[in-house]
């Protein structure tokens, strides 16, 4: 994993609105206690523990020398991976955050049947992932590269940016024995990938993109074919 080029993508207009999108999205969750699994930088525990108490897990020891502390509003860190979920208490959490980590990992079902067990009764699981429909059109669109599209049609595994290897997967794939209802998706980034970065820069593209996007993230069809789905499930029982 590139550290630094990641941190260098973030830190531009077209690498702010992904969280900016996502924040939008979580702004109602208060008084939770929370555990964000693959926290990677802290930007999302950082966001939450403003009126939350989060836990945050990442595996990448590098990851969490860089992350993001606002003392104000303190989070606790913790290195691990399944083996830390598998050491905490069950149903300690009222809500899980796992944003784009299934995609990186072997068994995707390890992980939500851990989810499961973490949760309170009908306790929520925030899971962001990669969209392979809108990954796809804006691949062959924005990097206008069809030998890279048709790899993707045929399920190969591919680069995300600076974070390694990735590869797609539907939600009714990796959930198990029913652990979990989906109650509702929103699209991220659906504009996005369809606009050169030349434009991205102009004084006004931020905020009005920002704009565009939360229009219309709760709406299909454009939540389908964005390039992330947060999908908001809820623990059975």
């Amino acid at each position: 994993m590139n550290i630094e080029a990641y941190q260098a993508h973030i830190a531009q207009p077209w690498g702010q609105i992904y969280y900016q999108i996502l924040f939008e999205q979580l702004k109602s969750v208060k008084a939770r206690t929370i555990l964000d699994f693959g926290s990677g930088f802290g930007h999302v525990a950082q966001f939450l523990a403003r009126e939350n108490q989060v836990l945050a897990i990442e595996p990448n020891e590098d990851l969490i020398r860089a992350r993001v502390s606002d003392t104000a509003f303190p989070y606790e860190q913790r290195q691990g991976s399944l083996e830390v979920l598998e050491s905490l208490a069950p149903a300690s959490f009222d809500m899980i955050v796992c944003h784009n980590v299934l995609e990186y990992v072997e068994h995707p079902t390890l992980y939500l049947e851990a989810f499961c067990r973490l949760l309170k009764p009908s306790g929520q699981l925030s899971l962001v992932k990669h969209n392979d429909v809108g990954r796809i059109m804006q691949t062959v669109v924005f990097e206008c590269d069809i030998p890279k599209t048709m790899g993707l049609l045929a399920g190969e595994r591919y680069q995300s940016h600076s974070m390694g290897e990735a590869k797609f997967y539907e939600i009714n794939e990796v959930l198990t024995r029913d652990h979990f209802v989906l109650e509702h998706y929103q699209g991220i980034r659906t504009f996005y990938g369809l606009q050169p970065n030349c434009v991205k820069t102009e004084q006004n593209w931020l905020a009005e993109m920002m704009q565009l996007e939360v229009a219309v993230c709760d709406q299909s069809p454009y939540r389908d074919i964005a390039a992330f789905q947060h999908l908001w499930l809820r623990k059975k029982g």
